[in-house]
């Protein structure tokens, strides 16, 4: 059976209807029997079954906050709901996500996050295909995480932190779906914004590592936003656009390339006007938490441009037949003699797929002088942008157009984006398979 109402919109924030009743009853949240009374008009009972079964006792917990609305993507509604088991010693609240699977309600995600005061801190909303949970943390401080069911997965899918400071407040969002991070920082007293950056993260695994449905590798770069020059010449992907997979192994970072151009003018020399790719990393912002500035009391600091630690491969596909792709390193660094010698290693690719051409790099961490070490069980961060020239007409070179993971300029730290290399014990996001015990359950049926 399927929802009485399929489009409906209702969320029910029981801050606001408890208060219509009276204190008495404004900090008690309500019972089971209560919340399905109020569910009757818009679901079946046998629905509202469904729901209570995977709940706790009657008598053993209440409600504090419900939302409803589609976050698997599929039309129906789908429901979260948050409780606080009576009787727990620890403060925390309980939200449970249900999705409406072939017309019975299915659990699909359970969670355990503290609240300081009440247990109307911590609140579910769904909206835009997206079932967010809101955490207070402190006074003026709030997290919320996104959720979306697909293909049997449940899969965090964003979060943002708000962190309010004596003088600043720092707002920061990442975005695992499209691979997107933003940071803000305001003024307290006038609101103003002293620092914004948006910018792309690539998430790098280890060389052959499988990645299962959930988890994000393959960053797209499409939007007008990303044409950081030229935007007035690009026509959109159709004109150029391009993907990224990283992965790396004990010695190398390896970059694999598919770029989509309409016009493909191969670069054929260093000095030759032509399509090209830029990967540029900045090695002074490298570590388990990158972050480009500093808060000193009322001071917000960033670091000057920097003259030393960059480095550049601009990486050329060649024509294709006769001339084979190429890479031309550069550094405002001093180079080691072992980091020269570590260039003889580099290893470059290129040959035409549909609709454009494929480039793959193989770049030594000896060059850039990073230590696989360091990311062997924590989550590593390089700053790195990637750009992609495009060239329409030989001819009329200053019709170049770049895009590039970041607003980018090489000579200022904050405009980097970020390659994230993730350790084998770790993901970058979470999301959880519905039917990974059933399938556990199955293989240890089989001997496994």
């Amino acid at each position: 059976m399927k929802n009485i109402i399929s489009k409906l919109r209702f969320t029910f924030i029981f801050l606001l209807f408890i208060l219509s009743i009276g204190p008495a009853f404004a900090q008690s949240g309500i019972t089971f029997p209560e919340f399905s009374k109020r569910f009757e008009a818009y679901f079946d009972k046998e629905m509202i079954l469904d729901i209570k079964k995977y709940l706790p006792n009657d008598d053993k917990y209440l409600i504090w906050g419900m939302d409803v609305g589609d976050f698997s993507g599929d039309g129906n509604n789908d429901v979260a709901v948050s409780i606080k088991i009576l009787n727990e010693k620890k403060n925390v609240v309980h939200p449970f996500l249900f999705v409406d699977m072939y017309g019975y309600f299915v659990k699909v995600g359970e969670f355990e996050f503290p609240f300081i005061d009440l247990p109307l801190e911590v609140g579910a909303n769904i909206k835009d295909g997206t079932c967010y949970i809101t955490q207070k943390i402190g006074p003026s401080n709030w997290n919320y995480y996104g959720y979306r069911f697909e293909k049997g997965v449940l899969i965090n899918s964003e979060e943002f932190s708000s962190q309010k400071f004596d003088f600043y407040t720092i707002d920061k969002n990442t975005d695992y779906i499209n691979l997107k991070s933003k940071e803000v920082i305001a003024e307290n007293k006038t609101n103003f914004e002293k620092y914004r950056n948006e910018y792309y993260l690539i998430p790098a695994y280890n060389r052959g590592r499988l990645i299962y449905t959930g988890f994000q590798n393959k960053l797209v770069i499409d939007k007008v936003e990303s044409a950081i020059k030229g935007a007035y010449f690009w026509e959109g992907p159709k004109d150029a656009n391009f993907e990224v997979y990283a992965v790396y192994d004990d010695e190398y970072l390896y970059f694999n390339f598919n770029i989509y151009d309409d016009q493909i003018i191969p670069k054929k020399c260093d000095s030759c006007i032509g399509d090209y790719v830029n990967v540029w990393f900045n090695t002074n912002m490298a570590g388990k938490d990158v972050s480009p500035y500093q808060i000193k009391g009322s001071n917000l600091i960033f670091p000057a441009n920097q003259a030393k630690g960059i480095y550049s491969f601009m990486l050329a596909p060649g024509d294709f037949v006769d001339i084979p792709s190429f890479v031309t390193v550069s550094s405002n660094d001093y180079i080691t003699s072992l980091q020269q010698i570590s260039t003889i290693n580099i290893r470059t690719s290129s040959n035409i797929i549909k609709d454009g051409y494929n480039m793959q790099i193989r770049i030594p961490f000896t060059i850039i002088g990073i230590d696989p070490v360091e990311f062997s069980k924590n989550i590593f961060q390089i700053a790195c942008t990637i750009e992609l020239h495009d060239i329409d007409n030989e001819f009329r070179p200053e019709e170049e157009t770049v895009l590039a993971t970041s607003n980018f300029d090489y000579l200022n730290p904050p405009t980097f984006g970020r390659l994230v290399l993730v350790p084998n014990n770790q993901w970058f996001g979470k999301c959880h398979n519905t039917y990974e015990q059933d399938i556990l359950q199955t293989l240890l049926e089989y001997g496994f």
